[in-house]
């Protein structure tokens, strides 16, 4: 079972067909996010089978990430024990709560549970920083130990250990792929880079010192990004990507999804009189860029997809890589 809030009708067909692919038996359980449920029902399908949506908003504590409504709780475990789960995934806690994750170990007993935990939950459930809101950590610490944490990069992982998560739970693995199409590069009249260094001070640090090389070419900016989320936003409107290594937090996996062109700082040496040369060379030469963006294989969302339910495969036949249920 994948648990998710992503648009639930943009993913069935290719989930069901990974799943297929992989030999698994899938269910997507979706916040509703603004579908309306028919009168009187809390859990509905009106996408496809295997395909959920839940009523969850009403009962949700953004800042708590709880879900106190105890009906729409019920109605989870009795639809989860009439399908009970070998494997769960969870792509976030919204809107069903961190309560979900109790409720999946009381109901699904023997399951195996799995947890993304992308730098923008990190940052909201405190892990990177005070938390956002008014979380308590010590339960949501106990919540999370229930599950195994899949980290998108490995700077998450001493974060993680000062919060003090079990490192036996803790997986670098990359999420399922992005649902970005692509776009066309913008003209070329003005070049944009995205430089997206999430949590990264020193690379920051060297797009500051780049840009200051740079202001003298008001045609060439710089977009210095904080999150994965921004960089969704901003990589359409953008010729190129430049991030501090090969695929940090899955920026480098969205912008190729995109079709950008990716740059890491790590081939000029973190340089920032190198890195403005190169920039503005590329002002100069833009049929450059294009050229790259050309070069990029279109992505393969079904044979990502297909990939990532394989290694639910590999999870579940190996008890070393995903750590045995606790009790709650």
């Amino acid at each position: 079972m994948v648990a998710a809030r992503h648009d639930p009708a943009s993913i069935p067909a290719r989930l069901r067909a990974a799943a297929e692919a992989a030999g698994f038996e899938a269910r997507l359980l979706c916040g509703a996010a603004g579908h309306e449920p028919p009168p009187g029902i809390r859990l509905f399908q009106p996408f496809a089978d295997g395909t959920f949506l839940a009523e969850a908003e009403p009962g949700h504590d953004a800042a708590e990430l709880s879900q106190n409504d105890s009906d729409l709780l019920r109605r989870l475990a009795r639809w989860l024990a009439d399908w009970p789960p070998d494997i769960v995934h969870l792509h976030d806690l919204s809107p069903f709560g961190m309560e979900f994750l109790g409720l999946l170990r009381r109901t699904c007993p023997r399951a195996r549970l799995l947890l993304s935990l992308t730098p923008e939950l990190a940052g909201r459930i405190g892990i990177l920083g005070p938390p956002r809101g008014f979380l308590h950590q010590a339960p949501l610490r106990r919540f999370l130990a229930e599950a195994t944490l899949l980290l998108p990069c490995e700077s998450l992982m001493a974060p993680c250990l000062a919060f003090g998560l079990d490192p036996s739970r803790l997986v670098l693995e990359a999420g399922l792929p992005p649902e970005a199409a692509p776009c066309p590069l913008p003209p070329t009249g003005r070049f944009l880079v995205v430089a997206a260094f999430p949590g990264d001070a020193a690379g920051h640090a060297l797009m500051a010192a780049t840009a200051a090389l740079m202001a003298g070419c008001p045609r060439a900016p710089i977009l210095d990004i904080r999150s994965p989320e921004e960089a969704a936003a901003a990589l359409p409107g953008a010729h190129l990507a430049l991030l501090p290594g090969a695929d940090p937090e899955g920026v480098a996996r969205l912008a190729r999804a995109m079709g950008r062109p990716v740059l890491t700082a790590a081939e000029v040496a973190m340089n920032p009189t190198a890195l403005a040369h190169l920039l503005l060379d590329f002002t100069e030469a833009p049929e450059r860029v294009a050229a790259m963006a050309a070069a990029l294989p279109p992505p393969d969302r079904n044979a990502e997809a297909a990939a990532f339910f394989a290694r639910y495969r590999a999870w579940a036949a190996d008890p070393a890589r995903i750590a045995p249920p606790a009790r709650i």
